[in-house]
């Protein structure tokens, strides 16, 4: 009979031991500290992550573990291309949930890139021979060249090739702007990594109606573009090119 007790007592003596084991380690998780952002000032909706960064509107803290919400961010890196959803105050945590990506929150890097609303985007795709061998890059500057049609000819009649824009800038090749480009170059040592695709498809930036030439010039006979050396003044008129518009912003 005593060697029953002493074992039960040895039985709830080892249970009380894990059980006070286990609490303590409970504590010890729930007491841990992780590293989170916070915001060091009010912040606006519609700030990119990387504005937060540069401006030094947050900071790293370290808070205990179980204080956060779900979803914080812990990696600044996280932030790349995103923008707030909505304003943030003061010592509020930065959580994945905060966040939009720039064509939810800001427009696309398309309409982003278009220097004023004076001005629109509209693509065509060339081949090697019309489209200087595909050696055009975003940023680059062309004179767009079409055939003129002759006085009672038909469609298909078409006369001398002749300049339709002049001195019209580039605002993408294939999916990627200038900016974007320049990123993917700076992130890679590899230059080619940061070629841009689809080279035959190109994106100017142009007036509305200039955007109808264009249409209406490639729908018909095609187009022809001529690459300008970089720094080549523009001197169209204030009818003809959209490059004044956008040189003088």
């Amino acid at each position: 009979m005593a060697a029953a007790a002493i074992v039960l007592a040895l039985v709830a003596g080892i249970g009380v031991y894990m059980y006070a084991s286990g609490a303590d380690k409970r504590a010890e998780d729930k007491a841990s500290f992780v590293a989170a952002y916070v915001a060091n000032a009010d912040i606006a909706k519609g700030t990119t992550g990387n504005e937060l960064v540069q401006a030094g509107l947050v900071s790293q803290e370290k808070v205990a573990k179980g204080s956060v919400p779900p979803g914080i961010v812990t990696d600044l890196n996280q932030l790349a291309g995103m923008v707030t959803a909505g304003p943030i105050s003061t010592k509020q945590f930065l959580t994945k949930g905060s966040f939009v990506t720039e064509e939810e929150g800001l427009g696309s890097a398309f309409a982003n890139s278009i220097k004023s609303q004076d001005l629109v985007a509209v693509t065509v795709t060339v081949d090697a021979n019309r489209g200087v061998a595909n050696q055009i890059a975003p940023g680059d500057h062309v004179n767009i060249a079409s055939k003129a049609a002759n006085e009672g000819a038909d469609a298909a009649d078409t006369g001398s090739w002749t300049y339709l824009l002049q001195h019209v800038k580039v605002l993408a090749v294939g999916a990627s702007t200038a900016a974007q480009q320049a990123t993917a170059a700076d992130a890679s040592s590899d230059a080619s990594a940061a070629a841009p695709t689809n080279s035959g498809v190109l994106t100017f930036e142009v007036t509305k109606d200039q955007a109808l030439q264009v249409i209406n010039a490639n729908s018909g006979g095609g187009i022809y573009l001529v690459l300008l050396a970089p720094d080549t003044p523009d001197t169209t008129d204030s009818s003809s090119g959209a490059a004044k518009a956008a040189a003088s912003k």
